[in-house]
């Protein structure tokens, strides 16, 4: 259920919980969700964890279901502390983001941290003393429950990792450079300590018997057994860091988690330091005892959370759904889909994506797949695998395709004709619906990873080395094509709706564009130099591409201007998409992770010219609609003259949050549309914001320069 509240300018807002909204791309796989888990604090049956984008995630059952909140930003959040008995809690992020619940985490309230230092780690005990630190040394403490923050002045200014104290006197701080500083009266005054060691170190935790670790770099474990008044190494080795140390009570057992899927623990005071077998192989972030239960959890990368029931259990991964890479995803409607990737591993879902069953065939990975109706379908990956199903995934046979090289691509016009392209320039086609395969010969050298024909006659394939090759026989001769793309660049994927229309992206962001069949091809400005690995196109008007670090863009006009859309992913590489319509679409990636859209991934920040052929006769900036709107809403304005058209957005202190236009523009009217889905609206919370427009004419009715300026009220409502 959303709760919406009336913003009232200038005035601290409460930011009540509820789960994302099914606007824009959500999250279907891994369960609860895929981004980076920074941190998790579990006490009885309660727990949070918060990680990158904005992520926290809330359980009442150990562990076992997760909900996801939305604390109303997109910032990362770094570190959470929760108390057992009182239900009080905090989160801290960056740009000084402080976050605190007094219900076990269910409503959440912004805090004044006085700074916009990135907070990397917050620590509470029973009573109202937290402590708080981050960049350039910051350290802030509260007395009152986080109601006012202190900036507690230190002479450090090196970046501050992680913070534990006892009581509101005594208070210990790990950093960079291996920086270890204490206080004994509040924070008045700070003393270093000699860690042993010039690394740096993430985390630093305090028992009451006086044995304190800190870990961090290179796998460096120090400790002290005299509460901090000397230090020794415990652990060092090349090859994994140590992001987080946590001790069990005052007893011998501790553990310690970090980079490659590293949990180390010790029953012996630290004198031996063991590694823990768990099936993940990256980065854990954080680790932590679950006080009132014996368990231990851990969190990291791709959202995983790993849980023991104590010590000598296993961790098992409490993530349901799969963490394999994927390369590839299909769907023929909106509930029937497929997708495939790392280790043979084939997932299918008949509901839209909620649900996916899967399928493992061999061990070899598998980079496409592709169906040509409900039923037939076939998957082609790594040492010449190609597969086929003639019953919607339910069992798959493996095809001889006389070739050991790795095939990136297939794709089928019907149920006979299909080719898949690969490594070495490998060109491979069937006739018969893959019983047989034949090679085809290519033009070039280079490797191929993408290819797509029109009907039995017509296909295009895209590779390395601005590589685009074309053929309207069927593949018996293929022709490059000309692009005027620079040497080396690598196309990694091409989509056509038509003879006529298609596409191709490639890495550096390129994208490229023929309307004439490939005659001639068009080098867009996609907006991004990101690497871009797989395009649709729903109809000749609306695309979608995606590629690193969590990028979707879309273009409403054939292609020749491109958005970025809020992926909610970060910062996964995404390797494939496909659309059902218009408004259904899938993409899959890094991490077993697979998003959702029901709306076209939502609004962008696109520009419309409404009415070039009618010139207005004055200047006019319309109030926005909807007002309040949530997540987009629309501006529209008009010039009767050529002009240099600036449109900007800012908050009630006058900031300056988007620019939507800063560019020349003939006399007409137009229309962009602003959205929280967009780069620049992603982190806004509720609240008043301004748009202004300002206009430079440079030609004007009576010959002389001009300027108009207008600013308009409008408000978000989260």
């Amino acid at each position: 259920m959303k709760i919406f509240f009336l913003f009232i300018v200038l005035q601290l807002l409460l930011f009540v919980i509820n789960t994302y909204s099914q606007d824009g791309w959500i999250w279907q796989n891994p369960y609860p969700q895929g981004n980076q888990l920074n941190a998790i604090q579990v006490d009885g049956v309660n727990g949070i964890a918060v990680g990158l984008l904005g992520t926290v995630l809330r359980t009442t059952s150990e562990g076992i279901n997760w909900d996801i909140l939305d604390l109303g930003t997109k910032e990362n959040l770094n570190d959470v502390a929760l108390l057992a008995v009182s239900g009080k809690g905090w989160i801290v992020g960056n740009k000084g983001l402080i976050f605190f619940t007094n219900d076990y985490g269910l409503t959440w309230n912004q805090q004044n941290s006085g700074t916009t230092e990135n907070l990397y780690s917050v620590s509470a005990v029973s009573g109202a003393c937290v402590f708080a630190c981050g960049d350039n040394g910051t350290i802030l403490k509260s007395t009152d429950d986080g109601n006012a923050w202190v900036n507690i002045p230190t002479p450090f200014f090196l970046r501050l990792n992680s913070i534990d104290h006892f009581d509101c006197n005594n208070a210990w701080a790990a950093g960079h450079g291996g920086l270890i500083i204490s206080t004994t009266n509040g924070g008045t005054n700070w003393q270093s300590h000699n860690s042993s060691t010039s690394l740096n170190l993430y985390s630093i935790d305090l028992v009451d018997n006086g044995y304190y670790r800190a870990c961090g770099q290179s796998g460096v474990i120090t400790c002290s057994t005299d509460q901090g008044v000397t230090w020794h190494l415990e652990n060092q080795a090349s090859g994994y860091n140590l992001y987080s140390v946590d001790t069990k009570g005052v007893e011998a057992f501790s553990y310690a988690a970090g980079s490659t899927g590293k949990i180390l623990m010790t029953t012996d005071w630290g004198a031996n330091w063991n590694p823990q077998t768990i099936n993940f192989s990256r980065s854990l972030m954080n680790i932590d005892w679950q006080g009132l239960y014996n368990n231990i959890f851990a969190v990291g990368e791709f959202g995983v959370i790993l849980k023991n029931s104590g010590v000598g259990t296993d961790f098992q991964i409490m993530n349901r759904g799969t963490m394999h890479f994927l390369f590839s995803v299909h769907f023929n409607n909106n509930n029937l889909g497929w997708a495939v990737g790392d280790s043979g591993t084939i997932y299918r879902s008949t509901n839209g994506g909620e649900l996916w069953e899967e399928k493992k065939v061999g061990t070899n990975k598998l980079n496409s797949v592709f169906f040509i109706n409900n039923l037939k379908g076939w998957a082609v990956g790594r040492n010449g695998t190609i597969l086929r199903t003639t019953n919607s995934g339910d069992s798959w046979s493996t095809l001889s395709s006389g070739t050991t090289s790795e095939l990136w691509a297939v794709h089928f016009t019907d149920e006979l004709n299909g080719w898949a392209v690969g490594r070495y320039s490998e060109i491979r086609r069937t006739t018969n619906g893959g019983n047989t395969w034949t090679p085809q010969t290519s033009p070039t050298p280079n490797w191929l990873y993408g290819v797509y024909f029109v009907n039995p006659d017509k296909g295009w394939a895209v590779g390395l080395d601005s590589t685009i090759i074309h053929t309207t026989d069927g593949g018996q001769n293929w022709i490059r094509q000309i692009t005027n793309a620079s040497n080396g660049f690598r196309f990694t994927n091409v989509k056509f709706t038509d003879e006529m229309h298609g596409w191709v992206t490639g890495i550096t962001g390129s994208i490229f564009r023929t309307t004439n069949g490939s005659a001639t091809w068009q080098q867009i400005n996609s907006g991004t130099t990101k690497s871009l690995n797989s395009i649709y196109f729903t109809d000749n008007q609306r695309g979608w591409a995606v590629g690193d670090e969590g990028t979707i863009l879309k273009s409403t006009d054939g292609g020749l201007t491109w958005h970025q859309q809020f992926s909610n992913v970060y910062p996964h590489y995404l390797t494939s998409i496909w659309f059902a319509d218009s408004l259904n679409g899938w993409v899959v990636g890094e991490g077993g992770a697979i998003i959702r859209t029901m709306d076209g991934g939502g609004v962008v920040s696109v520009e419309h010219d409404i009415s070039k052929e009618i010139i207005p006769d004055d200047f006019k900036l319309f109030q926005n609609y909807p007002n309040p709107f949530n997540p987009g809403t629309r501006i529209r304005w008009q010039v009767p003259v050529g002009s240099h058209q600036v449109l900007k957005v800012f908050d009630v202190l006058g900031r300056e949050i988007a620019t939507l236009i800063d560019e020349y523009k003939p006399a007409g009217s137009y229309e962009v549309e602003f959205s929280i889905y967009s780069d620049e609206g992603r982190n806004l919370s509720s609240g008043v914001y301004f748009y202004q427009l300002l206009v430079s004419a440079l030609q004007s009715k009576d010959g002389k320069a001009g300027e108009f300026i207008k600013t308009r009220k409008m408000i978000l409502i989260k």
